[in-house]
């Protein structure tokens, strides 16, 4: 997509890749993989910003849906479920009604004397339903680390992202993440299931923002998805039109001239104040080192001896690495 920004007024090219919650609750089969794969390609390969907006409930495991139904259970007890069964089957007329290939069976015969066809092996006819799509996870994931490299990758976590929604996610190179939107392997109920009792509460307990963003995977956390496209927009802005480009110079909206008003205290001070400037109690305002209102802090959760962000100079775009004193 083509958008005009204070940076490139006459537009700049990006390309978005996001997920449809509204279908089939955003999971990966094989065609979302092969087009989540082309569009990260065609990114990567024209060195243009890669942006992926993550809601999502991972691969997918699909169900022949014709076939749910039909089968029935035969029980080792009719009257004991607890017991167990010895297959599952279909009925004669209901085998015979499944179009060729989507089953496998074995002809047998029930109690009564009726015809069964004992399951062997659930096919289906629809192409996308069952491993292949793990096979497309395996193809993104290569994809995004190799646009990690290459290229500039951006992922906005916007809700629930589970399995190959969240590696994407973490291959990436930086992650807003909003408060509400976990990233996840598995579900905590497995979990527990797993561990033989009640150990997780939440999805937010094993990959919200409370545990991503004081463990440096997640960069900056938002409220809501109008702060979460402000953030994108925000590092963007820092960002060159392509790899093969330099950084956009804004007019200079902040004099290289002017005096920087912060002076250093014997005692440990906020070093956010020497970048960035700050108001007074009485409401006068006291310049950083940096533009007035350019400094923007990143990973402020990890490693919180050291500050981290973006900010210009005379327009010019800068990292900023700081030492927090006062820990």
């Amino acid at each position: 997509c083509k958008m005009k920004t204070p940076e490139y007024p006459n537009g700049r090219e990006v390309v978005l890749i996001a997920n449809d919650v509204t279908v089939q609750s955003g999971s990966f089969g094989v065609e979302e993989d092969q087009f989540y794969f082309k569009a990260s390609e065609y990114a990567r390969k024209r060195g243009l910003p890669r942006l992926y907006i993550a809601c999502n409930s991972g691969a997918r495991i699909g169900l022949v849906e014709e076939l749910k139904p039909k089968f029935k259970v035969a029980w080792n007890d009719d009257k004991d479920a607890t017991k167990g069964f010895k297959y599952l089957y279909l009925a004669e007329d209901d085998y015979k009604a499944l179009p060729e290939g989507t089953v496998q069976a074995t002809k047998t015969t029930g109690p009564s004397g009726e015809v069964r066809y004992a399951l062997d092996t659930i096919v289906g006819t629809s192409h996308g339903i069952g491993v292949e799509n793990l096979r497309g996870s395996g193809l993104i994931a290569g994809e995004t680390s190799r646009a990690y490299d290459e290229t500039f990758t951006l992922s906005y976590v916007t809700g629930r992202s589970v399995g190959i929604g969240a590696y994407i996610v973490r291959l990436g190179q930086r992650i807003i993440q909003m408060v509400d939107g976990p990233m996840i392997l598995t579900g905590y109920s497995a979990l527990n299931k797993l561990l033989g009792k009640d150990v997780y509460t939440s999805q937010d307990q094993l990959g919200g923002p409370q545990v991503m963003y004081p463990n440096g995977v997640t960069h900056q956390v938002v409220g809501n998805d109008q702060e979460g496209v402000k953030a994108m927009l925000d590092w963007l802005s820092f960002v060159p039109e392509t790899k093969f480009s330099v950084p956009p110079i804004l007019p200079v909206s902040d004099p290289v001239e002017r005096e920087i008003e912060f002076v250093p205290t014997k005692t440990p001070y906020d070093p956010r104040h020497m970048l960035a400037g700050y108001n007074k109690a009485d409401g006068s305002w006291v310049s950083g080192f940096f533009d007035k209102d350019t400094f923007k802090e990143y990973l402020a959760g990890w490693g919180k001896s050291v500050v981290t962000g973006r900010a210009r100079l005379g327009g010019i775009p800068m990292g900023v690495i700081a030492v927090e004193t006062r820990l």
